[in-house]
């Protein structure tokens, strides 16, 4: 079949369906019989290659619609990124879409664009600031990629700054055991929960590294991410640093996962009670089931700990926070918690001042003339 001068919708007995090209590519536009003018098939087809033409409609230029800008930045991420971004992508710039997705990018107003991220009342500083991040990116990666010719809000928007973990994200250990023991104690004497935040409590891991954990990577009693990996989870900062990600267990844990390994050779060896990997809704779910034992809530109560802060990411600050009290070692404490010490310093690096100065008076105990 030739192709036509101008997009039209063609019916291709090849493809069973209504077609058309757009811009050089051929776009199946809906499966069916040839039905034209007033049947389903035709008006589904019809439908679709008017969305399609308005999507294209102006690209190159600084009336390209929003809302085509966020489609294309979409699959360029499902392209190329193998990590959870494309996810995080999709669900912080839905609300952005819906709010500017009509409107031309040319008319978008660096102070309306503020005034939205202001709004986003369900969202920490952290997450604002990872939003705005990802959709500058969408719009810079735009302009380079030609698909606009100036960028609208380069340098004219407002950053939030992200929350840096302080003390209060550090949980004692009497909270930790009593977190530990509250999760085992559930009506259908599950244990699931209870170990992935032991692995959590034992590690200093990310969350998300122990959910997407699989057989594969378990290697001589350590769970590595090859940071050149063609499968399974990219760690989040494979690209940057081009190193693998490795993450040590004790003994006692090297058990417990090996005995998960044998249970679920493919896939997450992480399961929920129902047998499903974690995911981040069923583990929040669980999370906030267990801050609202009663048991939990009477202990912050009584210490004055602020239940609001209180996230299952703490686990692996107070990790950190530990083991640079008992070792003062940051840079092994980069290396097993997978970061840099730039990091280390900016969001975990609390430590117990009065553990830090008793190792101050002992070096100078041991100088002369200390």
């Amino acid at each position: 079949m030739a192709r036509g001068r101008k997009p039209s919708v063609r019916y291709w007995e090849s493809r069973g369906g209504y077609c058309a090209w757009i811009n050089g590519k051929r776009e199946l536009l809906a499966k069916g019989p040839d039905d034209a003018p007033k049947g389903p098939t035709y008006l589904e087809a019809t439908q679709r290659f008017a969305k399609l033409l308005s999507m294209e409609a102006n690209k190159g230029t600084d009336d390209y619609l929003v809302s085509s800008l966020l489609n294309e930045y979409r699959v360029h991420l499902r392209d190329t990124r193998t990590s959870g971004v494309p996810g995080v992508f999709e669900i912080m710039a839905r609300g952005f879409g819906k709010q500017f997705g009509k409107l031309k990018v040319c008319e978008l107003k660096p102070h309306d664009f503020d005034g939205w991220v202001r709004k986003q009342k369900q969202w920490n500083n952290t997450s604002k600031a990872h939003a705005v991040t990802l959709i500058l990116a969408a719009i810079s990666w735009a302009r380079k990629k030609n698909l606009i010719i100036t960028d609208p809000l380069a340098g004219r928007v407002e950053r939030p700054q992200p929350v840096m973990r302080g003390r209060e994200a550090r949980m004692s250990d009497e909270l930790i055991d009593l977190l530990l023991a509250e999760s085992d104690a559930n009506k259908m004497k599950s244990t699931e929960f209870g170990e992935f935040l032991r692995v959590l409590r034992t590690t200093g891991a990310r969350p998300i590294e122990i959910r997407m954990a699989e057989a594969f990577n378990y290697e001589k009693g350590r769970l590595v991410f090859r940071w050149n990996t063609t499968r399974g989870y990219v760690h989040k900062t494979a690209k940057k640093t081009q190193r693998d990600r490795v993450i040590f267990l004790t003994p006692e844990m090297q058990r417990h996962v090996d005995a998960l390994v044998a249970k679920n050779p493919t896939g997450p060896i992480f399961r929920t009670p129902r047998g499903q990997p974690w995911s981040p809704t069923s583990l929040h779910n669980k999370w906030s089931w267990a801050l609202k034992r009663p048991k939990v809530v009477a202990f912050c109560a009584d210490r004055g700990i602020d239940m609001d802060q209180l996230r299952i990411y703490n686990f692996r600050h107070s990790w950190a926070c530990t083991y640079l009290d008992t070792t003062g070692d940051i840079f092994g404490a980069a290396l097993m918690l997978g970061t840099s010490v730039k990091m280390l310093q900016q969001r975990y690096f609390h430590m117990d001042e009065e553990k830090v100065h008793e190792r101050y008076l002992a070096f100078m105990a041991g100088q002369k003339g200390g």
